[in-house]
């Protein structure tokens, strides 16, 4: 049977709709290809790298309230601060900088003043140490930020988390999210750092109540690092007038420049940070010059409820440590009773030998002075050999009697060695080492402490239990190593030379010496 032909109108509408579907196909065929090539809306000059959604950074929180919110009108606004900072020559590359931490109109002309000085070390400085008051959250100690960042308008800056993972493993230091999450006194110092310090990472900290030496203690070996800086934000007496205050903040200015550790917090906000680097300051030698000392009533506030703002940075020699200045003293002591000093050594010596007994120095004989208190090593040699070497770690009793108890028993009681005899006593040459007091050292690991051991100079004690292991400084002539120094300490004290313990503690002191004359 025959196909009965289509009808024309059918065949029409058919050829119309695939012709259609084809145009359809074409169309979005041209768009998804235009689509590939074509330009998108974004300009390069604008790209910004994706945030890695793992990364942990805290928010500004005051970015329009305490500086502009905006990215270009922070940059300028900053830029004007610094430009108009002025130059200061009258120092070099700071450790330490106290900066104020109020609303920019207030406070910037003063911070400005420090940040300026920065800009010449933008490539030196890699690290800041933030240290500012909590304002929001009660902190006992000091709480650190377990961000990976900190954000401002202009940007991100990342944290050291090597330095605050070895903070949190301190006595005074935990890791707490809330006293970071508010907090100005950091957050406001951000776009100046990240203007005269690109490159730099920083380590936040805010405080509440703590022990200024304590926390010196503990940041101490990092500032000794030549990358690092400590930025302590303060600032001076809130909400006197004009006239009071300025006199409040001059006293406390005078207290800086002398080094008194004793800011009240009724003169500062910020008087932990402050009393922190002062502390380190006489630690590390070094000497705050003043920068700027102004009050919201030079800036933007009115005159009869003011709040002070300084500026400071600590740099280069300043004050001499307590071991150095009492070097000098005992020097001047031995220069003076120098031969008193030999003469109670010499013959306590011939009555240990001669007739076994300590010899008791009487005030008849010697200079009232020889009976202030002291601490010596006695060390007797004999044809420049180690012949006995007995002494006192503290200045428990008048430095005549330790000398004369210190000189028998290095002679007859010196387990290492058998007792002097008559023989040989014209031969002993005696020495004697007058010792200052003992300086902690803060240490990270052994290199840390490596590196702060001064060779040639420093006297070293190290104890971690019962067990204790103490070096004159004169022992550097036969172990002029660093290592072999402290690696026959650990020995003497019953170590392993690679023994190292989170509980070993070390201290430092130095020594006058003097000896007699050869020959006798």
């Amino acid at each position: 049977m025959k196909k009965k032909p289509e009808p024309v109108e059918s065949k029409k509408l058919r050829n119309i709709i695939i012709i259609a579907v084809v145009l359809v196909l074409l169309v979005l065929n041209y768009f998804h290809f235009m689509k590939k090539i074509s330009s998108n809306k974004e300009l390069v000059s604008n790209f910004q790298i994706q945030e890695d959604p793992m990364e942990k950074y805290r928010n500004p929180a005051v970015a329009g309230l305490f500086y502009a919110a905006d990215a270009k009108d922070l940059e300028r606004d900053v830029s004007h601060y610094l430009d108009n900072a002025g130059e200061d020559a009258s120092g070099g590359k700071p450790k330490i900088l106290i900066v104020p931490h109020a609303g920019y109109p207030y406070s910037a002309p003063a911070a400005a003043k420090a940040y300026a000085r920065l800009e010449p070390y933008a490539g030196t400085i890699k690290t800041v140490i933030l240290l500012g008051p909590s304002h929001h959250v009660y902190l006992e100690g000091a709480a650190l930020s377990g961000d990976d960042s900190f954000k401002s308008p202009l940007g991100k800056i990342p944290i050291n988390k090597k330095i605050t993972a070895e903070l949190a493993k301190k006595s005074g230091f935990s890791y707490k999210y809330k006293a970071h999450a508010k907090e100005h006194s950091l957050e406001v110092q951000l776009p100046f750092l990240q203007k005269v310090l690109p490159k730099a990472n920083i380590v936040p900290i805010v405080y509440g109540n703590v022990n200024p030496q304590e926390l010196a203690e503990a940041l101490k070996p990092y500032l000794q690092r030549e990358d690092t800086l400590l930025l302590v934000s303060a600032d001076l007496s809130h909400y006197n007038n004009y006239n009071d205050a300025k006199k409040l903040d001059e006293n406390t200015a005078k207290k800086i420049e002398t080094g008194q550790a004793d800011i009240d917090y009724h003169h500062s906000c910020g008087a932990g940070g402050i009393n922190t680097a002062l502390v380190l300051s006489y630690k590390m030698h070094l000497k705050p010059n003043i920068l700027s000392l102004i009050n919201s009533g030079d800036t933007a506030g009115d005159k009869n409820r003011v709040v002070g703002y300084g500026a400071w940075a600590f740099e280069g020699e300043g004050w001499v440590s307590e071991i150095e200045q009492q070097v000098a003293a005992i020097s001047a002591f031995t220069n003076i009773y120098r031969e008193q000093l030999l003469s109670v050594a010499r013959t306590a010596l011939n009555e240990a030998v001669l007739y076994n007994r300590v010899y008791k120095p009487s005030r008849d004989d010697y200079a009232e002075e020889m009976f202030n208190k002291g601490a010596v090593f006695v060390t007797l040699a004999e044809n420049k050999e180690l012949r006995g070497c007995i002494g006192s770690l503290t200045p428990s009793r008048a430095i005549a009697l330790d000398i004369a108890d210190n000189t028998y028993n290095a002679a007859m009681k010196d387990s290492r060695f058998d007792k002097v005899s008559k023989e040989e006593l014209d031969n002993i040459n005696i020495s004697i080492s007058i010792l200052t007091g003992f300086e902690k050292m803060d240490f990270v690991d052994e290199a840390d402490l490596l590196n702060q051991i001064e060779a040639g100079v420093d006297g070293i004690v190290i104890r971690d239990g019962y067990r204790q292991g103490l070096f004159l400084p004169s022992v550097w002539e036969q172990l002029p190593d660093k290592k072999d120094f402290l690696s026959n300490l650990k020995i003497k004290a019953g170590l392993s030379p690679s023994y190292w313990s989170d509980s070993l503690r070390v201290f430092r002191f130095r020594t006058v010496e003097i000896e007699e004359e050869t020959g006798l």
